[in-house]
């Protein structure tokens, strides 16, 4: 029944706004509406849906000793899955990489992974090139074809927080293997996400680097990066 109530909260364009919204920061009622120019009314119903579908939830804050606490509106950590047909790609990626580590070792399974990663970064670098045309990468190109683009598309909910002729700081308020990343952080994170930065920055050939400052699989709030440009 929980995925019925998905899919019924999933059909409004109002929702998905919403979701957006929270995906960055928790937020009230009456902060929501002001962002979406809505009544607060009709938000409080929009509300109730994602908190009963699954993906959203309240939480109260209290600003002194008396009266009567705020409340907010945040994204639940592992909220509602939902898929028609059904698939189950996270069971089987799971699966094998728990066989790797059986069979070769953790230290074999990094290197399978790191090379994995790596193909990753250069195949995206060259079918964004492919794509959009580009001759030659420059901060301004990865800000507007990666991350304004690429990983909007993909579903990371990427966020610009500072940007100059020199760097870009970036936020991702989505990990797109969010599960797999608290089960195994060194694979996904400090592995397969690290080396797939570095096959991305070798196949766009510029002088630029990707360091990766908070971390959600670590339990940060999202994944902060800056792209720099080394000279």
């Amino acid at each position: 029944m929980i995925e019925a109530e998905a899919y019924r909260a999933l059909s409004s364009k109002s929702r998905l706004e919403i979701l957006k919204l929270l995906y960055r920061k928790q937020m009230s009622v009456e902060e929501i509406a002001k962002d979406l120019t809505l009544q607060p009314i009709t938000i409080r119903h929009h509300i109730q849906s994602l908190v009963e579908a699954g993906f959203i939830e309240t939480v109260e804050e209290r600003a002194g000793s008396v009266g009567r606490p705020k409340i907010f509106y945040r994204m639940v950590k592992q909220p509602t899955l939902v898929s028609y047909p059904k698939r189950q790609y996270l069971m089987l990626t799971n699966f094998m990489i728990n066989t790797l580590r059986f069979m070769h070792g953790e230290n074999q399974t990094q290197k399978v992974i790191r090379k994995a990663g790596l193909e990753m970064g250069k195949s995206t670098a060259k079918k964004l090139e492919s794509d959009n045309e580009i001759r030659e990468w420059s901060l301004k190109a990865f800000e507007r074809f990666f991350i304004n683009d690429y990983l909007e598309k993909m579903g990371a909910e990427p966020e610009i927080t500072e940007t100059n002729d020199k760097k870009i700081v970036y936020r991702l308020h989505n990990c797109l293997f969010f599960e797999m990343a608290l089960k195994m952080p060194e694979i996904i994170c400090d592995t397969l996400h690290e080396s797939f930065h570095e096959g991305l920055m070798t196949a766009m050939g510029q002088e630029m680097k990707i360091n990766q400052l908070t971390c959600m699989g670590k339990g940060d709030h999202y994944c902060e990066h800056s792209c720099e440009v080394n000279k």
